[in-house]
């Protein structure tokens, strides 16, 4: 759930719970250098249905309107940024129902997308939150291109397997992915 939900739930101590994701492999050269902030104003356009290239800027641009989403609290947006593999696993209703149950520790701070790096069909993003909090930790988030299009690919979807909504946030509290209330 980490990045799943915990993408939803950015623990502050372990950085981003959302953006731990998958063991992509990192061992290409194709990097678009620049380190940005991502903030929730960021991720102003809307994801589209035009195929995008299969390139490491396209795929930064859509790691950082995923961050900018999800730190904006705009879940179901974020939700359409997700691969397909992880949109099969998870409904949108699902996504916005757990996320919003189980606000984000992280809500309403900006991230940072750098050192890309680009291997065939798979690019893995360093993700830190931007500010004082950047030096706390960074995490992978691993974005794959499928059907025309990147799309993040969160590392556990586990915590949305337990049968219900309710179910899915009460685990989620338990394991800490959660905003305290």
């Amino acid at each position: 759930m980490r990045h799943g939900l915990a993408a939803a739930s950015v623990t502050a101590a372990t950085l981003i719970a959302t953006a731990a994701c998958s063991s992509a492999p990192a061992t290409s050269a194709t990097s678009a250098a620049a380190t940005t902030a991502t903030t929730p104003t960021a991720a102003a356009s809307t994801p589209g249905a035009a195929a995008q290239p299969e390139t490491a800027a396209a795929a930064v641009a859509v790691a950082k309107q995923y961050f900018g989403l999800y730190s904006a609290g705009q879940i179901a947006l974020s939700w359409t940024l997700l691969a397909p593999s992880a949109q099969r696993a998870v409904s949108q209703a699902t996504w916005v129902a757990v996320h919003r149950g189980c606000p984000s520790q992280a809500a309403g701070l900006a991230y940072n997308v750098k050192d890309p790096t680009l291997t065939g069909s798979t690019m893995v993003v360093t993700v830190t939150l931007a500010g004082a909090a950047a030096s706390l930790a960074s995490e992978s988030a691993a974005f794959t291109y499928s059907a025309g299009r990147w799309g993040f690919v969160p590392n556990d979807l586990s915590s949305y397997e337990h049968g219900s909504v309710k179910a899915d946030i009460a685990a989620a509290k338990a394991a800490g992915y959660c905003a305290s209330s």
